[in-house]
């Protein structure tokens, strides 16, 4: 979920009494995505989207990559089995 923190910044939880896990700030024409941490120094951005909802969602695609969720879309499949 997007939890408003000003107009220009978003924090992205899990629930509302989740902690925040990721921001997603206006940035230029769109919405840059960054891996939360208490500690500044080891922030990690992952993206610029068109639309906040975008960057939530790949924010939980991404964590969906690190636990080895990640499912193969066909052009994916299709690279390494030589069709494409």
């Amino acid at each position: 979920m997007l939890d408003r923190a000003d107009d220009d910044r978003l924090l992205v939880r899990a629930s509302p009494e989740a902690p925040p896990e990721a921001v997603v700030e206006r940035f230029g024409g769109g919405w840059r995505l960054t891996r939360w941490s208490v500690d500044q120094g080891s922030d990690e951005s992952l993206g610029v989207y068109t639309a906040a909802e975008l960057a939530e969602a790949a924010w939980w695609r991404h964590l969906d990559r690190d636990r080895g969720q990640r499912t193969a879309t066909r052009s994916e499949a299709a690279r390494r089995l030589g069709d494409a």
